[in-house]
């Protein structure tokens, strides 16, 4: 092989490389979104999560009564996607039941999001102003401080599921 042939082939191979790199970096530059906002977490005790040990326990007393107010809330909730997502699957398609069930389901929804931010008020209304400091950079950190582990806060037998407890079908 001459040198001039040589020449070529490192110069294609110089371009290709750099052409995919500069197709990855293009590529990610055009996905990159904004960070979303959090939503807030399926019960009130991610307020509690940054705060020491004893203050949880002191805390530990509300977050049960709203881990056991909430419960119905919930339940009728998970009911009604369950509704939605028979009805989608159904053989014969209804669209007239499955408005209705997304009406239901908007409604348990809306219920259970309400109870949940009076809740919230209730719980932050406890709260010094340092620990709502607290709570709100825990939420916009998206997480526990340092290398805390994610379950720890975890107070009362409310929060999200447990093992062996039957999950509804996922909505969409």
């Amino acid at each position: 092989m001459n040198k001039s042939k040589l020449i070529l082939i490192v110069l294609i191979a110089s371009i290709a490389l750099n052409l995919v790199f500069v197709g990855g970096i293009s590529y990610r530059a055009s996905a990159f979104q904004e960070p979303q906002l959090r939503p807030f977490p399926p019960n009130i005790s991610w307020v509690v999560r940054d705060l020491s040990a004893d203050r949880q326990t002191e805390l530990q007393p509300i977050l049960e009564a709203s881990n056991d107010a909430s419960r119905p809330f919930r339940g009728e909730m998970f009911q009604a996607m369950r509704r939605v997502n028979e009805l989608m699957r159904a053989e014969e398609f209804d669209a007239d039941k499955l408005r209705q069930a997304f009406r239901e389901l908007r409604s348990a929804s809306n219920r259970y999001q309400e109870l949940s931010h009076e809740q919230s008020i209730a719980l932050l209304s406890e709260l010094t102003e340092e620990e709502r400091q607290a709570a709100q950079e825990f939420m916009q950190r998206r997480g526990p401080r340092g290398d805390r582990d994610g379950r720890r806060g975890r107070i009362g037998s409310g929060f999200g599921p447990r093992p062996g407890d039957r999950l509804p079908p996922q909505f969409f």
